[in-house]
Order: C-alpha cells, then structure tokens, then sequence
C-alpha cells in the first residue's frame, strides 16, 4: 500500500484502496478539495 498526500488540504490518495493505482492516473487529475494538479502530492 503506498500513500500520495496533497501538500495543500491534506488529502490521502490511497492506492490499493482506489481502483487505479496513482501513477496510472490521468495528468489532468485533481486534488478533489483543493483542485491542485499530480505535482502536489507527494
């Protein structure tokens, strides 16, 4: 199980828990609080 954080709001992308893993994600996907783009998580 790895975790993806935003660094702005807090919000935990979980993969594992979520059907696509985040590296698979879209390049346009977003931050569902805070809208911020990939580059914010960490």
């Amino acid at each position: 199980m790895i975790i993806y954080r935003c660094k702005r709001f807090n919000y935990v992308y979980i993969d594992g828990e979520k059907e696509i893993p985040f590296e698979k994600l879209e390049d346009n996907f977003r931050c569902p609080k805070c809208r911020g783009s990939k580059n914010f998580f960490y």
